[in-house]
């Protein structure tokens, strides 16, 4: 009976141990302190209650670490301890997703089929995964047609993506057509992004200038710029439109020039990229000499601007 009583004691103690070095684990691991968070985590072993979620989350730290072996691994050991996480199968498709990238083709063909599979349970065990979906819709359009790809199940995917989230939905058929190179297509989903989510102007103008439907792009970017002059990124597009269509140069270079004039926040294009852009401009026009000044100058600033590099040979010809 005592020794009974020594054996309980000591599994419940190990049980509480276990318990507070994976709440420790979990703690450390969202703080991003991976390293210190894995220490915690690994000493639980596979009998303990704890073992499922601490697999999970050592299978988050070997991903965010680019192990994504590891993380395959230790995603199915999630699975075998819990086969009904519709999260767990959407980790375990990231994972071979991010290994079949830094794989050679050989190995891909491999183990494509097995990202498809996981995200496709994902989606059977909670038919509202948005991450699942979004990896299906990467999957099926990425994916050659010989393992699995196809534009019909893509756009299926941002179908059922519609049927409970509406903006991702619209963003899903979005980036689907635009794949599939239907701009028209693309360009009626993006505008009922934007009807939802007005945030999505500057995707839809910027789709419109990679698509050379310039005057549609002027309109949004000069729209954007009108609402909120603190958006000076939509300035500098006004002057990279007119660059790369040769149309409106005078609004082109004047909005170009305003923008050199303005601190470069981040996330936005340096200055060194608008002397680049205005030099383009300043060529489609005829002023070689112009142009030539300006591509050397943004050169100077950043020795990196491969189109200014272009840009000079091209004028040396």
């Amino acid at each position: 009976m005592k020794r009974s009583f020594v054996i309980l004691t000591s599994l419940l103690l190990s049980f509480t141990l276990f318990s507070q070095d994976l709440e420790k684990g979990i703690k450390l691991y969202k703080e991003g302190k991976l390293d210190a968070a894995k220490s915690s985590l690994k000493p639980i072993r596979s009998k303990d209650s704890s073992y499922e979620k601490a697999q999970y989350y050592l299978g988050r730290i070997a991903f965010d670490q680019n192990k994504y072996g590891d993380a395959v691994d230790y995603f199915k050991e999630a699975i075998d301890e819990n086969e009904k996480s519709s999260d767990y199968y959407t980790w375990l498709g990231n994972s071979y997703g991010r290994l079949a990238q830094n794989s050679s083709k050989l190995r891909q063909g491999f183990i494509a089929p097995k990202i498809k599979k996981n995200y496709e349970k994902a989606v059977g065990l909670d038919s509202k995964n948005l991450d699942a979906y979004w990896g299906l819709v990467e999957y099926y359009t990425q994916a050659p047609a010989i393992m699995g790809g196809s534009w019909e199940k893509a756009a299926s995917s941002a179908n059922s993506i519609l049927k409970f989230d509406k903006k991702e939905g619209y963003r899903a058929l979005a980036t689907v057509y635009q794949r599939q190179e239907k701009p028209l297509e693309a360009e009626q989903a993006y505008l009922k992004l934007v009807e939802l989510a007005p945030e999505y102007n500057m995707t839809l103008a910027t789709f419109y200038q990679s698509n050379a439907m310039y005057d549609k792009a002027f309109a949004n970017f000069e729209k954007i710029y009108a609402e909120s002059a603190e958006n000076t990124g939509a300035l500098y597009q006004v002057g990279k439109t007119s660059a790369l269509s040769g149309q409106k140069t005078s609004r082109g270079i004047e909005a170009l020039e305003t923008y050199m004039t303005i601190e470069v926040k981040k996330g936005t294009p340096s200055h060194s990229a608008a002397k680049m852009r205005l030099a383009m401009i300043y060529e489609k026009m005829g002023n070689k000499s112009k142009a030539k000044e300006l591509y050397t100058a943004s050169l100077d600033e950043d020795p990196t601007m491969t189109l200014a590099k272009e840009g000079l040979k091209r004028l040396k010809k």
